[in-house]
């Protein structure tokens, strides 16, 4: 019981440093803000152009890569989760017994 909570506590702080850092991380797209930092890039509702245009290659190299920021941080999220899940089986078996 004593690792679960070890464990939670360090994916806890896992999850608040890729929090901070995604809202950090800026990739230069006009739609990103504190509040929708949780979102992949291509989420975000593009503004109808009349002639496409690509994005330069720096943008889509920092938008990969905050992709896989937030990526990481749904599969921490999902530990925790998980972790939790144990945690509270751990805790009603002791009761039980």
């Amino acid at each position: 019981m004593t690792i679960t909570l070890i464990l939670i506590l360090v994916f806890s702080i896992i999850w608040w440093f890729l929090v901070e850092y995604i809202k950090y991380f800026n990739t230069g797209d006009p739609e990103e803000n504190n509040n929708n930092y949780w979102k992949f890039s291509y989420d975000f509702k593009p503004i109808k152009k009349e002639d496409f245009k690509p994005d330069p290659p720096g943008i889509i190299k920092k938008r990969r890569f905050r992709n896989r920021l937030v990526f990481l941080l749904y599969a921490d999220v999902l530990i925790i989760f998980l972790l939790f899940n144990s945690l509270a089986s751990q805790i009603l078996e002791i009761i039980v017994n």
